[in-house]
């Protein structure tokens, strides 16, 4: 029984907002590492989204090595904290240099792989079954094994719209939304699966800039808010700047005063902190421990009135 050395996991689109419809099935978008699972002779092997092996950095993991030989699971390797998965807690266990450091993290920030779809069943493929059809033989598969390594993804039929706004709620990051009658095709970004991601949008003082080595354009802008007399550093946001608009900001940002005021947080070290008299308008995901903005898109830019 011989599964493949890899396989390209199958990639969603995103989504405008939350839907119903009867021909999708909606789950839980983990906040992870994609990780498909290869149950073979000898044990477990692990793959993430890069062809990577990584079962050394998840020796916990190797429960799945109990599960039926011959099966590859598509899933996602989670820590979890509040029944939610953590991705700050998680980007730790990423961190391991090698694998004593990785068992010794195990202990305090135990993963969990949160299994989605059913790829090879007893050695054979079955990745042109309906995604129904496959996520029920992964339930049956799972079910006798589920424990705090392993976890079935459960999902709702149709209601998207109410299930995404209960598990962001729950402080989820968002649904995946998967066509009930689809195959599995690896490596291609389909609309068979989309991503509906939570978004939060807010407006933040420009309170610096990040120079673009070598050039005169912005690497990135910084972004703050007044807090107590002082501001408080949000993070940078370069998604959504333009080549011409870098070189613009730059400009004019390079010719403006210092800030002269304190800044809370950890601010770059080449970060050029200058009174800009601007305000972004930004999307981002959420906030991080450390108060910073989670994958910020700048949307626009406003002069704040003298």
């Amino acid at each position: 029984m011989s599964l493949p050395e890899r396989i390209a996991p199958m990639l969603a689109r995103l989504a405008a907002r939350p839907f119903d419809s009867p021909a999708y099935l909606f789950e839980v978008k983990w906040d992870g590492t994609r990780c498909l699972a290869f149950v073979e002779r000898g044990g477990v092997r692990l793959q993430n989204r890069r062809f990577h092996r990584i079962e050394w950095r998840y020796p916990e993991l190797a429960v799945l090595a109990g599960l039926e030989r011959g099966s590859v699971l598509d899933g996602e390797v989670v820590v979890l904290h509040e029944g939610r998965a953590d991705f700050e807690r998680l980007q730790r266990r990423e961190q391991a240099p090698d694998p004593a450091r990785a068992a010794a993290l195990a202990r305090v920030l135990p993963a969990t792989y949160v299994a989605f779809d059913l790829l090879y069943e007893r050695g054979r493929a079955i990745l042109r079954r309906p995604l129904e059809e496959r996520r029920e033989r992964l339930r049956a598969l799972v079910a006798p094994r589920q424990g705090p390594a392993l976890l079935f993804s459960e999902h709702v039929a149709g209601a998207g719209r109410r299930f995404f706004d209960e598990v962001t709620a729950a402080g989820h990051e968002g649904v995946m939304a998967k066509r009930r009658d689809s195959p599995y095709l690896p490596g291609v970004r389909s609309r068979a699966w989309l991503k509906v991601k939570a978004q939060r949008e807010g407006r933040f003082a420009v309170i610096g800039y990040l120079p673009r080595p070598g050039e005169a354009a912005v690497s990135s802008l910084l972004l703050g808010e007044r807090a107590g007399g002082r501001w408080r550093y949000r993070g940078r946001v370069a998604a959504g700047l333009g080549e011409r608009a870098r070189r613009a900001l730059h400009a004019e940002l390079s010719r403006l005063p210092p800030l002269g005021a304190p800044v809370a947080g950890a601010v770059p070290a080449r970060a050029r902190l200058v009174r800009t008299g601007l305000r972004a308008r930004v999307r981002y995901q959420d906030l991080t421990r450390a108060g910073l903005l989670r994958a910020p898109v700048l949307l626009g830019l406003e002069r704040v009135p003298a």
